[in-house]
């Protein structure tokens, strides 16, 4: 068959690697839409605008395989380009540095375009905590989770009525449960048993500081590695000490995994005077991409959700609006999936997003306001 895969960069040509010697498919060509490399080849392979695959794929190819982070964000521009098969792989492939089966097409790790359950409007990505408190404590915690009590954690019913309503009228690309710490959460695998019973084809991750890890019982390794959760562990310095152990029993139990980068800093960025210009502070936000489920509202990112449980903290005189009400019986979810698919779309909340301060990582056994603030304003 005969393919072309979209994207140059380290996925696209991981993935033109792996298929070499795959004789059943022959890649014809590298898709990108920077002018800048247009015309040039990739062994041999040449690197052709998105506005020439659709002139050449009805003749030439049978489908395009997309190989970038975050590759859904073109679904709905493919859709539009009327090619007529794509698939789209998970970014785990990548990350864990996967292979891919001889055969794409029974890959579960590749989403096809004309799957049934891509029925209807599309997410790119959602994630909730399922767990509010943590064991490290960070100084500067995205999630405030060090203002949190440790076992303070989002209901098993809230977050089964949630997940249900949504997945009744979208699909979720990639599924993020975190935290918080998420191992704290007792009945963690009931939690991740009706995830992949909502998702059975969504990309569903884990995402931990590792710390609790080894003492994990067999159950819970089971259930992650028969529900296909990849486990994604922050590299903390108190981490890395387990790391070999981690490894170990990661691969005693064939679960698929991710060791993030070290984590070194953290950034702070908190600007209470609220006149930060919000365009300007979305496009360098961290968290513009992380849709964020919390009580029955979908949140442009984390601190849109839990901004407030801060300023409550610390008695600031400051209250964010914002959030999309799941339960709207008006909700359009086409728009909504739409809308989450533009990263750079401010929010209210943007206002409060002043320029980052890089601080050293360490646990804060006392957090201070000014742990996360940069600027206290008037």
């Amino acid at each position: 068959m005969n393919i072309a895969i979209w994207g140059t960069g380290t996925f696209g040509k991981y993935i033109e690697h792996q298929l070499r010697s795959n004789g059943a498919y022959s890649i014809r060509y590298f898709v990108d839409s920077s002018k800048s490399v247009s015309g040039q080849k990739i062994n041999g392979r040449e690197i052709i605008s998105p506005e020439r695959l659709q002139e050449i794929y009805a003749d030439e190819l049978d489908f395009v395989l997309v190989a970038f982070l975050n590759g859904i964000e073109i679904y709905g521009l493919l859709s539009k380009m009327n090619i007529g098969r794509f698939g789209i792989i998970w970014n785990r492939v990548l990350e864990a540095g996967m292979q891919l089966a001889d055969d794409l097409t029974l890959d579960r790790n590749i989403v096809w375009n004309d799957a049934e359950y891509l029925g209807g409007p599309v997410l790119r990505s959602l994630e909730t905590n399922i767990v509010d408190g943590c064991n490290l404590n960070c100084k500067g915690c995205s999630h405030f989770s060090n203002l949190f009590d440790r076992d303070t954690r989002v209901p098993f019913e809230v977050y089964c009525k949630d997940l249900k309503h949504i997945t009744e009228h979208a699909h979720i690309h990639q599924f993020n449960m975190l935290g918080g710490e998420v191992l704290l959460n007792p009945r963690i695998t009931e939690y991740i048993e009706y995830a992949r019973k909502r998702m059975p084809y969504s990309d569903i991750e884990l995402i931990t500081n590792g710390l609790l890890l080894p003492r994990q019982t067999e159950t819970f390794f089971r259930c992650c590695a028969e529900n296909d959760v990849t486990i994604s562990i922050s590299g903390y310095p108190p981490t890395l000490r387990l790391k070999d152990r981690i490894t170990e029993i990661m691969d005693k139990y064939g679960i698929v995994y991710i060791f993030r980068e070290d984590v070194k800093e953290f950034g702070k960025n908190l600007d209470l005077s609220g006149s930060m210009d919000q365009c300007e502070a979305v496009k360098k936000c961290r968290g513009s991409r992380c849709a964020f489920l919390r009580y029955g509202k979908i949140y442009k990112c984390p601190f849109e959700a839990l901004g407030n449980y801060f300023f409550d903290h610390f008695n600031l005189d400051i209250s964010l609006q914002g959030g999309i009400d799941i339960w709207d019986e008006n909700l359009d979810w086409s728009m909504l999936a739409e809308r989450f698919m533009q990263p750079y779309e401010p929010v209210d909340a943007c206002r409060y997003c002043g320029e980052e301060v890089r601080i050293a990582w360490e646990a804060a056994k006392e957090p201070a306001l000014e742990d996360w603030v940069v600027n206290k304003g008037v």
